[in-house]
């Protein structure tokens, strides 16, 4: 019993060794942290390499031109263009040729329930903002895995570090559900970590993404004032405040959304799982299945219950469920 006391007060000892508090960890990290600015938002990033900036994909979505900020200066700096890119798990790597900085170190465990974390970044256009909290849950969302955070996240905090005890990187904010209490979201390391291993030295415009990844603007059809309405914002999405006003088959409801035109298109799996659980905020849903854009086996798509959330593929040819039409912002 002795012998087990003194291992437990050894083992508490490190831990609280290496463990830094809040001001030492921004001190450490703020540095190699930016505020990202394009034509159409803001969002946050940090250096993975002295010149490569890591960040959500949705923050420089849409746009032609990007700076950043040092999270430490107010002097803007060019960003040249992405060297890597993987939209499936919303992350992007920037080159800023101009800029030389630390990166910040990535962790060698990986992320646990229960784990303290920290996160730096620019909610609602703040520089420079730490929160801090804990891993509250382990998520996966249409095959993706998501960590669950109570660190305070807001919109422009997405694309920030999401750091440990000891200032290293275990993940990036990425969204969070406003229809409730400190259920913030972030994607762990070990998918930037696969994207840095494929990036590429030149970089391409960021321009070069919109004419393969974005719908053009086309004039609304006949369905749009009535079905757009005053849209909701959750996440990094926008939800149309209507249904179509019948339900339809799944090429049907794809076809009807992006008739909607200026980017407004069907959700996928993910976003219609964050919309049901803002279904209240949201509001005026029927209880029906509603189509999501992801396909499954066969003549199968995704779709997802309004009445108790149960997400389920069924025969796309000849079901016919409800739609409601999402966008990116």
């Amino acid at each position: 019993m002795k012998n087990l006391i003194i291992l437990s007060f050894v083992l508490s000892s490190v831990t609280h060794f290496f463990s830094q508090d809040a001001s030492l960890i921004y001190k450490n990290t703020v540095n190699s942290t930016v505020t990202i600015l394009t034509n159409d938002g803001q969002g946050s990033g940090f250096f993975v390499a002295p010149n490569i900036i890591a960040t959500n994909y949705h923050v420089v979505e849409g746009a032609t031109n990007a700076s950043c900020i040092l999270n430490n200066s107010d002097i803007e700096y060019k960003i040249d263009g992405y060297v890597g890119v993987d939209k499936s798990v919303d992350l992007i790597l920037l080159k800023v040729s101009t800029l030389n900085k630390p990166s910040i170190k990535f962790a060698v465990t990986t992320a646990s329930i229960g784990q303290k974390v920290y996160v730096i970044g620019s909610p609602q256009g703040l520089p420079a903002t730490i929160s801090d909290g804990i891993i509250s849950g382990m998520r996966d969302f249409e095959g993706i895995k998501l960590l669950q955070m109570t660190a305070s996240i807001s919109p422009g905090s997405s694309g920030g570090p999401v750091l440990n005890s000891i200032g290293e990187l275990i993940g990036i904010s990425v969204s969070q559900l406003t229809d409730g209490q400190n259920l913030n979201f972030a994607i762990p390391k070990s998918y930037l970590q696969i994207l840095l291993d494929f990036k590429k030295d030149t970089p391409s415009a960021l321009s070069s993404l919109i004419s393969s990844e974005k719908p053009k603007k086309e004039a609304p059809n006949s369905y749009s004032a009535s079905i757009i309405g005053k849209p909701i914002r959750i996440g990094s999405i926008e939800v149309a405040q209507f249904e179509f006003p019948k339900k339809m088959i799944w090429d049907d409801a794809v076809k009807a959304c992006t008739d909607l035109g200026n980017g407004w298109r069907l959700p996928t799996k993910y976003e219609l799982n964050l919309i049901y659980l803002s279904k209240d905020k949201i509001s005026g849903f029927s209880l029906y299945a509603h189509w999501s854009s992801n396909k499954s086996v066969f003549d199968n798509a995704w779709a997802q219950s309004f009445k108790d959330g149960e997400q389920f593929d069924d025969n796309m040819e000849y079901r016919l469920f409800s739609v409601r039409a999402v966008r990116s912002f």
